[in-house]
């Protein structure tokens, strides 16, 4: 009876003493970049090496008779020993998870960000997962660049359209802001509007960009229309690529200046990519239901006005047409950088362009009128 209250005495403090570590390394991690997490892991991993020694030593000689911040005795030294392996593990993965975020999503996010990244995995029915390696299994293949793209036997002919289109793009995007470093994307070509929605649950779309797996999505509207060079057909088809591969190119770019891309609001980052799909696209205006773009920052904004008759496609484009005129090409890539040195995006956008986003609301339209109906 007493080994087995020895047990559980022992448990217990091995339990609230990870607890408390747990704790600390993951309001550590939480608060500190990349660097600093590094410089904690290495002093944490080399303290818990040497207890672990320690651990080994009382094995050999001092089993008996361990005593170690109140754990005693063979079990205590078994408990603490286990503590000391399961905090290594800890501190790791917490490292690791640290690393992760900051690499793919910057390294300026805030304790709040931070925390909703390290809790995603245990909430439930917060994101759609969608199976791309089913939709992939079955699917041709071919490489072009950075790009592997996947398609039926029956659209081989779309390759060359598809091809034009991504370095058409490549040369847009490198002149709105400059090389990126590529990594490696997969292209899935949909049969359909309807196909893309079964596969992945996206309401009204022709096409998506999914960062996190480096997946871009194209749904093919008319298969006969677009291999015979046809309006609309080609067209819309070409657009989504650019519109697609432009979202790609952005974000990469937005991670190599070490800003978190939602930091960025929607309305820019939509903006920019229909800017690029609509290249040398001679729009006329039009009048339509226009949004306050301080409403237009998160996907569920966005989404919000866009199934509500909103034009936010067309608002975004005419906002980044406005300022690409007025400023020149090289204003997309100053809006980013200054947004990555001070971790705002309004200022960050004010700082590039001498205006503020209210500015912007009211001088966009009435430019886009007189140009577009010279």
């Amino acid at each position: 009876m007493k080994i087995f209250h020895d047990v559980i005495r022992n448990l217990i403090k091995s339990l609230l003493v990870f607890i408390i570590i747990f704790v600390l390394i993951l309001g550590l991690f939480l608060i500190v970049n990349k660097t600093i997490s590094l410089f904690i892991t290495i002093i944490f991993i080399l303290l818990y090496v040497g207890l672990f020694c320690y651990c080994m030593y009382a094995f050999v000689y001092a089993s008996k008779t361990f005593n170690f911040l109140s754990f005693k005795g063979f079990i205590g030294l078994i408990s603490f020993t286990l503590l000391t392996i399961t905090c290594t593990f800890a501190t790791i993965f917490f490292f690791s998870i640290n690393l992760m975020i900051t690499n793919e999503l910057g390294e300026n996010l805030t304790f709040e960000e931070k925390m909703e990244f390290y809790i995603l995995p245990f909430l439930k029915d917060k994101t759609n997962s969608i199976d791309y390696h089913a939709i992939k299994t079955h699917k041709l293949r071919t490489t072009y660049d950075n790009v592997e793209i996947f398609y039926e036997p029956h659209e081989k002919d779309l390759l060359p359209i598809i091809k034009h289109a991504i370095d058409k793009t490549d040369t847009l995007t490198t002149n709105l802001f400059g090389k990126v470093e590529d990594n490696d994307i997969d292209l899935i070509l949909h049969s359909s509007s309807e196909e893309l929605y079964e596969q992945t649950s996206l309401l009204k779309t022709m096409g998506y960009f999914d960062d996190p797996n480096d997946i871009v999505g194209i749904a093919i509207s008319d298969l006969d229309e677009i291999l015979s060079d046809q309006m609309p057909g080609i067209f819309y088809f070409q657009s989504t690529i650019m519109h697609e591969y432009t979202h790609y190119r952005l974000q990469t770019f937005m991670k190599e200046q070490g800003l978190y891309i939602n930091r960025v609001p929607l309305w820019f980052h939509e903006g920019v990519a229909e800017y690029v799909g609509m290249h040398e696209v001679a729009h006329r205006y039009y009048p339509f239901k226009e949004a306050p773009f301080e409403k237009l920052i998160t996907h569920e904004e966005w989404e919000e006005y866009r199934f509500d008759n909103y034009e936010v496609y067309i608002q975004s484009y005419y906002a980044i047409h406005y300022l690409v005129k007025k400023y020149g090409d090289e204003i997309i890539r100053s809006i980013i950088e200054e947004t990555a040195k001070v971790n705002d995006f309004n200022e960050g956008f004010t700082r590039a362009t001498g205006i503020t986003i209210k500015d912007l609301q009211e001088v966009y339209l009435e430019t886009n009128k007189i140009s577009m109906n010279q």
